[in-house]
Parts: structure tokens; sequence; C-alpha cells
């Protein structure tokens, strides 16, 4: 994984902290100032192609940033080898799943509503 290392990934988790922190700062910001979020409000946003293809980027983006932080964790930390491939292989499988997850999820709720 020569892509995330050094300075990239420093800067990668960097990206990817702001772009999380963009979305969590609009999505108080909607709770607090809109009008209250009920389930049709949700259930619209979810399933318009903008809201989306948001909330993709937001899982995207939080996968990303979490795949960097365990991975940087159980390097510094996970000396043994043996110990170290199957857990970062477990990290892996389980953050693709959530993103395959929450695809299936969003693409299932836009047949629903077309």
């Amino acid at each position: 994984m020569r892509l995330f290392l050094g300075q990239r990934a420093w800067m990668l988790q960097r990206v990817t902290a702001v772009v999380l922190l963009l979305f969590v700062a609009t999505g108080a910001a909607m709770l607090v100032v809109g009008p209250p979020m009920t389930y049709d409000r949700w259930f619209a946003l979810v399933t318009s192609p903008h809201g989306s293809v948001l909330i993709a980027v937001l899982f995207g983006a939080l996968c990303l940033h979490g795949w960097i932080g365990l991975r940087d964790i159980v390097l510094d930390y996970v000396k043994p080898l043996w110990v170290r491939l199957p857990l970062l292989s477990l990290v892996a499988v389980l953050l693709i799943g959530i993103m395959i997850r929450v695809v299936l999820t969003l693409a299932a709720h836009m047949t629903i509503a077309g």
C-alpha cells in the first residue's frame, strides 16, 4: 500500500478530516437552523440523487479516514507480522463491507423512491 505512506497518508487523513468536519457542521446547522427534520424530509434527502452522492462521499471519507488511522495504530503497536497482517485484513474487509452496504442501501432507496 505505497499509496498511503508517509506524508501522503498524513495529508489524505487531514483532507478527509476536513470533509467530515464540513459534513458534521452542515448537518448540525441544518438541524439547528432549519425546519424540523421529519421522516419524509430525511427520506427525500436520501433518495435524491444529490443526497445519495453526498452520503456516499461522507461514508467514503469516513472509511478512508478510519483506514489510515487504524492502519497507523496497528503498524505502530502490533509488532508480530503474523498478527499484524490478519488484523489489517480484518479492518480492510470491515471498512469495504461498510461501503458496500451503504451503496447498496442507497441504491435500494433510489429504486423504492423512483
